[in-house]
C-alpha cells in the first residue's frame, strides 16, 4: 500500500499540507474532518510522501488503513484493526517514531479503543492521524472518546484559487462562473466536463451522504419527506427564516410536522457538513436574535445539482454564500447583524480580535444599489474595515471609508 502511495501524483493543496507538518512531533491526535470528497485522503498521502522523502528509513514504520478500500473491509472493530496493526509491528525495524493514518475510522466500530491504547503504550514515539466524514461524533462527545489530547483540523472545499490550479487554467471570470457553478471539490477534475455528468456524480456524493452519514447513523424513517425539506432549504438557501416558518409552509403544503421535527431534521444536515447555520445578532445588546437566521451551504455544486439552477435567478445568493465560506475558509467566526431598522449586514467577520463587516450584491450599477448597500455599513461608527462586494468589472470608489472590492479578489484581503 505505501509503495502505490508513493507513485501517486497527487496534486498538493499547499495551505493544508502546511498546517499538517506543523503538527508533527506534538504529542497530539491530528482528527480530519469534513464532508465526503473534500480530499482528506490525499491530504494525509501527500503527507506520507513528504516524510518518507525528508527520510525513506520510515517507510516501514507507516500503519495507512483506508477503509473506504474493499482492501481493508475486513477490519470491522477494533479488535481488527489490533490484530492488523500487531502483524504491522512484525516487520517494524526501528521504534525511533511509528505513523498511524487511519482513513473514514467512522467506520470501525470502537476505534477509540485502539487509538487510546496505542498512545498510552507509546506516548511520543507514535503520530497519529485520523479522518472522518460526518461529525456524529461532536468535538464535545470526542473529548469524551479520546482521552488524550486532540486537534481538530476542517478540511473544506476548494478555494477558487485552488479551484484554478486543479483546472489547470488561469484566473478570470469565466473560470469563476464554473467555480461557483460546479462547485469546489476536488474530484469533480476526474469527471468529464459536461454539466449532465458533472451533476450526476455529484448527485450520487449527495445520496452517498444520505445515506450512509444520515439514513445510517439516524435512523431516518421518512426519507422521502427528509429529501423534500432538503431541496426546499436548499431551493431558498440564504433566506432569512425558522423553523415555525418552514413548518408553516408545509402545513399550507397540507403536510403536517412540528418546528421541532423541522430542527431535527436540519441538525441532521449540520452535522455531516452538508449545511452552516449562521445567526443574527443585535448589534446594541449583542444578543441573538431566535429566528433571523440563514442556513448556507457548503459545496455550491451540490445544491446546484439538486435544484433547478439559474446563474439569472440565483447569481445574488450563490455570491453570498461564496463570501460566506472563504471568511469560514480563512478561520473568521460569522455573525449577520440586524439593525434597529431592520437594514441587515450580510457578514460581521471576527478573527484574533480584528472586525471586518461585509455587504455583497450582483452589481453597483445603479445610484439606489449603492445606497442600499452602502447605507447599513455607514451606520456602523466603529473604525474597523467595512467593505461591499460585487461582481463588478471595474472598481467603484470609498465612501465614508467603505471600500469596494471585487468578488474574485476577495481572497487578497482575508
Amino acid at each position: 500500500m505505501i509503495a502505490e502511495i508513493l507513485k501517486e501524483k497527487i496534486i498538493k493543496r499547499p495551505n493544508y499540507n502546511k498546517l499538517l507538518k506543523n503538527y508533527l512531533d506534538s504529542n497530539v491526535i491530528k482528527v480530519i474532518t469534513w464532508m465526503r470528497r473534500v480530499w482528506k485522503s490525499y491530504l494525509l498521502k501527500n503527507l506520507i510522501q513528504d516524510i518518507i522523502k525528508d527520510d525513506f528509513t520510515t517507510k516501514n514504520n507507516i500503519f495507512y488503513i483506508n477503509k473506504e478500500d474493499l482492501e481493508f473491509d475486513y477490519i470491522r472493530n477494533y479488535n481488527d484493526l489490533y490484530e492488523v496493526f500487531k502483524k504491522f509491528l512484525e516487520n517494524i525495524t526501528h521504534y525511533k517514531k511509528i505513523f498511524i493514518w487511519i482513513d473514514e475510522i467512522q467506520e470501525i466500530s470502537w476505534w477509540e479503543k485502539f487509538v487510546n491504547s496505542i498512545l498510552w503504550t507509546y506516548k511520543e514515539k507514535v503520530e497519529i492521524y485520523i479522518t472522518w466524514s460526518n461529525s456524529n461524533m461532536l468535538s464535545s462527545e470526542l473529548s469524551t472518546l479520546i482521552t488524550w489530547r486532540y486537534i481538530e483540523i476542517e478540511v473544506y472545499p476548494l478555494s477558487y484559487s485552488e479551484f484554478s490550479i486543479f483546472s489547470v487554467k488561469e484566473k478570470s471570470k469565466q473560470l469563476f462562473l464554473e467555480y461557483i457553478k460546479y462547485g469546489w471539490l476536488p474530484w469533480i477534475f476526474w469527471v468529464k466536463k459536461e454539466e449532465k455528468i458533472v451533476f450526476d456524480y455529484l448527485k450520487w456524493i449527495y445520496s452517498t451522504i444520505l445515506l450512509k452519514d444520515i439514513v445510517s447513523s439516524f435512523w431516518l424513517r421518512n426519507v422521502y419527506f427528509f429529501e423534500n425539506l432538503y431541496k426546499y432549504i436548499f431551493a431558498n438557501i440564504w433566506n432569512i427564516f425558522s423553523a415555525k416558518s418552514i413548518s408553516d409552509y408545509l402545513k399550507w403544503q397540507k403536510v403536517k410536522i412540528s418546528p421541532e421535527t423541522v430542527l431535527n431534521y436540519l441538525d441532521y444536515w449540520l452535522k455531516v457538513y452538508m449545511l452552516e447555520l449562521v445567526k443574527s445578532v443585535d448589534p446594541d445588546t449583542k444578543k441573538y436574535f431566535e429566528i433571523y437566521n440563514k442556513y448556507y451551504i457548503w459545496d455550491l455544486g451540490l445544491r446546484n445539482s439538486l435544484v433547478w439552477f439559474d446563474y439569472k435567478r440565483d447569481i445574488w445568493k450563490i455570491l453570498e454564500n461564496y463570501v460566506f465560506l472563504e471568511l469560514k475558509r480563512n478561520w473568521y467566526s460569522i455573525k449577520i447583524w440586524r439593525l434597529q431598522n431592520w437594514k441587515e449586514i450580510d457578514f460581521i467577520a471576527e478573527k484574533n480580535g480584528i472586525i471586518k463587516y461585509f455587504q455583497v450584491c450582483y452589481m453597483l450599477g445603479w445610484e439606489e444599489t449603492i445606497a442600499r448597500e452602502y447605507s447599513p455599513l455607514e451606520e456602523i461608527k466603529d473604525n474597523w474595515e467595512k467593505y461591499v462586494v460585487s461582481f463588478d468589472n471595474i472598481d467603484f470608489w470609498v465612501s465614508n471609508g467603505i471600500k469596494h472590492i471585487k468578488i474574485y479578489d476577495l481572497e487578497n484581503i482575508l
